[in-house]
């Protein structure tokens, strides 16, 4: 006999706020199962404040700033397409009670996108809001967690990480491939040619031993599916941004782990654009960006950008994670090439040209470096 559907939503009831209740929520956070739980950060309403909590339950708490944390269309499209790439099927709030309508509507418009079960766990009388927010889903009311979401055997699981993650206390790690990066931000038209398929010579340009993981493990903790997807397409090919830019969502190919850079067009012929090999580290983060581009509202037609100015906010992001290129030990090249200068730069934050090797650039970009 086959287990009865779960309902789109579960109203947990618990209007004497037990700390029983509250524990067996926290406890069943199993993001490895697909069950995660969500406290929401008190003291705040804003719509976008829960969508970075849901980020932060599914392990994304690294958040540089930016004006794209406080919109809210976009930071639930990126918990929606981390959702489907971490394979959540289960969600649990805590405090339901004190959702405002705006972000009762972006979590029920979230669970649509995702097909997730959502256990909202009431500590209040149900709120007129809450009544209304329901009126129209599917829905199950309980006294207290029903058993589907109370924790498994496992006594030992880790709490719901914090919102707020100390990426900037993070050592600098030094990694080769981002040496050309921010070498030119200038906008490449698209190309529409069949390159060569990956070969042995466009294998990904792995980091030295024990950095690859290190990497990962931050680039996996970035809020934005893009600047994790760009910046892991950084350390796999080790080319410029106007190169990344210019890559569509049809020059990733999930199913064969590829990802496809178009030369610049002056110099582009099929030969020159290549198909790259993505290793299995930097899969999830392209399948996420992938997932963020069709939840957008208004999709542009670049899969590793979608905001302005776009090589700005990315090295953002990576001083964020405290990645950086090579920089000049001797301190010299800081007179000759000025750090660029965004919002909240970090006072030690690298030269993002420092080191770069102007008799191995192709022809195309060495007017870019004598800038």
């Amino acid at each position: 006999m086959s287990a009865r559907p779960l309902p789109t939503l579960t109203l947990a009831l618990d209007p004497g706020d037990t700390p029983a209740c509250s524990h067996a929520a926290l406890a069943a956070h199993d993001p490895a199962a697909g069950q995660v739980t969500v406290h929401p950060t008190p003291g705040t309403d804003h719509p976008a404040g829960l969508a970075h909590d849901v980020l932060a339950a599914l392990g994304k708490p690294y958040t540089p700033p930016g004006r794209w944390n406080t919109q809210p269309a976009l930071t639930w499209a990126a918990a929606a397409a981390w959702a489907h790439t971490t394979g959540l099927n289960h969600l649990i709030l805590l405090r339901g009670h004190l959702l405002t309508p705006a972000r009762w509507h972006h979590l029920l418009t979230f669970q649509q996108h995702t097909g997730a079960h959502l256990t909202v766990i009431c500590h209040r009388t149900p709120t007129p809001a809450l009544t209304r927010a329901l009126a129209h889903v599917d829905h199950t009311i309980t006294y207290g967690l029903p058993a589907y979401a109370l924790p498994g055997p496992e006594q030992h699981r880790r709490p719901p990480p914090a919102r707020t993650a100390p990426a900037i206390s993070l050592p600098w790690l030094t990694l080769p491939a981002l040496t050309y990066l921010a070498l030119t931000d200038r906008p490449e038209p698209p190309c529409d040619c069949t390159p060569p398929p990956a070969t042995a010579d466009r294998l990904p340009i792995e980091p030295p031993p024990g950095r690859t993981e290190e990497a990962a493990n931050r680039l996996h903790r970035l809020t934005h599916p893009t600047h994790a997807a760009a910046l892991a397409a950084a350390l796999i090919t080790g080319v410029p941004f106007n190169q990344l830019a210019a890559a569509t969502p049809t020059d990733y190919h999930s199913a064969r782990a590829t990802l496809t850079l178009h030369a610049p067009a002056r110099h582009r012929t099929p030969a020159r654009c290549a198909a790259y090999r993505v290793p299995a580290w930097a899969r999830p983060l392209l399948d996420a960006a992938t997932h963020y581009h069709q939840h957008r509202k208004h999709p542009g037609p670049r899969l590793l950008t979608d905001t302005q100015p776009a090589l700005t906010t990315l090295l953002q992001a990576a001083e964020h994670c405290r990645l950086r290129p090579p920089q000049d030990p001797s301190g010299r090249s800081r007179g000759r090439f000025p750090r660029p200068h965004f919002p909240e730069a970090l006072p030690d934050g690298p030269h993002w040209t420092a080191c770069i090797p102007l008799p191995n650039l192709p022809p195309e970009l060495q007017a870019a470096a004598l800038q």
